[in-house]
């Protein structure tokens, strides 16, 4: 949420779709050692909060 409001702020316009993508190395390092598990977290505002945009984001991320 962070680096959306950053964004909107930078960018003046409430309209921002961020995702990351994220591997956490305590669990790829240590503990069960899986390398494969990632977190993803989204932040959609603006127009992105429609379905319709929010997929057409996704898609050119090759995510739908």
């Amino acid at each position: 949420m962070q680096i959306a409001n950053e964004l909107k702020s930078v960018l003046q316009t409430e309209n921002v779709a961020v995702l990351i993508d994220a591997s956490h190395l305590c669990v790829s390092s240590r503990g069960i050692k899986d390398t494969d598990s990632s977190t993803v977290t989204a932040e959609y505002c603006g127009v992105f909060l429609e379905a319709e945009r929010r997929d057409e984001f996704l898609k050119y991320l090759n995510l739908k």
